[in-house]
């Protein structure tokens, strides 16, 4: 169940639940983190607006992807934001190299801090160099 933490101590709870579904590489779990209509942000990518658009960008990306994991760095909660720099592994299907790809990233999220929706993600941004995925991506694809 989605709650918002109220301090430091309970920031990392909540990434670790967040992380736990993104990391499943099942998008049924979407809801459980994001709003409706939760707006997203990966750097210079267009911004995605809403549940579809999430898992109509997830569906295709964690396909090709044999795991994911999201390891917790620091995290400072200020008002309803969480800032967060984290590292990202991944691992693409029949990847010829078979390389274990880790990148620095961080994010924040706005979180709903009451209503129906408490503790959901209301909107996130996330800053990562994404091209080692990507060039793993298209090797498993030749």
């Amino acid at each position: 169940m989605a709650f918002v933490p109220k301090d430091r101590s309970e920031v990392e709870p909540w990434l670790t639940r967040f992380y736990n579904v993104s990391d499943n590489l099942d998008v049924a779990g979407l809801s459980t983190i994001y709003t409706e209509d939760a707006k997203v942000q990966f750097g210079n990518m267009p911004l995605m607006d809403g549940l579809d658009a999430l898992r109509s960008f997830f569906v295709p990306t964690w396909g090709k992807l044999e795991m994911m994991h999201h390891g917790i760095g620091d995290y400072e909660l200020v008002g309803d934001k969480i800032y967060h720099p984290c590292s990202i592994t991944w691992k693409v299907k029949a990847d010829p190299e078979k390389e274990t790809i880790v990148v620095p990233a961080f994010a924040v999220f706005h979180l709903v801090t009451e209503g129906e929706s408490k503790g959901l993600t209301s909107s996130a941004e996330f800053y990562m160099d994404s091209s080692p995925l990507m060039a793993a991506i298209q090797r498993s694809s030749s």
